[in-house]
């Protein structure tokens, strides 16, 4: 995060992956709770997001980690989970991703970084976030139709968005990925 910028509870951040050829979303929570598998207890971390993962780039369910002691996270396939901070970005570059901005702002943005859509209140995002890793119904993960950033900005705004799945940046990329979308949901749906 550039200096001077805080984290808030319900806060769409992301962070870059394979030297920023692609970003991984998911929602701050703050404090989180979370259970040792091995001795079952709990622990209250103070800095934990909650994320949709998928798989590797080979098409595989991350694995290669080792349990994390703070919060006891260990990649084991897909899912709704919640990490700390570290786990989420594991050292790479962390942003907060924006909304209202201008469609000039939009069209020459990075893809994923920003919106030019509202979105909901810190309380409803944060509780979104934990019905889905409750319920863990967020569907199977699918990198352009059903990945991180979907999961994000549903919970963030109502609706699953993304913008960095776009066949192209900014608003052309827009029409042609809900156009995408449209023609290819009775097939991957």
């Amino acid at each position: 995060m550039a200096t001077g910028q805080l984290l808030n509870p319900g806060d769409l951040i992301y962070t870059e992956c394979l030297g920023g050829s692609y970003y991984h979303h998911g929602i701050y929570v703050g404090r989180g709770l979370v259970t040792n598998p091995n001795t079952g207890k709990t622990r209250t971390i103070t800095n934990a997001v909650i994320h949709f993962l998928g798989l590797d780039t080979e098409g595989k369910a991350k694995k290669t980690k080792p349990q994390c002691q703070t919060c006891f996270f260990k990649p084991k396939g897909q899912g709704v989970v919640l990490t700390c901070l570290d786990c989420f970005h594991e050292g790479n570059g962390l942003y907060r991703y924006e909304y209202g901005v201008s469609l000039l702002s939009f069209t020459f943005k990075t893809s994923g970084s920003c919106t030019p859509r509202s979105c909901s209140d810190p309380n409803t995002v944060i509780k979104r976030a934990y019905d889905y890793l409750r319920n863990q119904d967020f569907g199977d993960y699918n990198f352009v139709f059903n990945n991180c950033e979907h999961f994000a900005t549903k919970c963030k705004m109502g609706k699953a968005r993304c913008n960095q799945a776009l066949l192209g940046t900014g608003l052309p990329g827009a029409l042609v990925y809900n156009v995408t979308r449209r023609l290819t949901k009775d097939i991957l749906w």
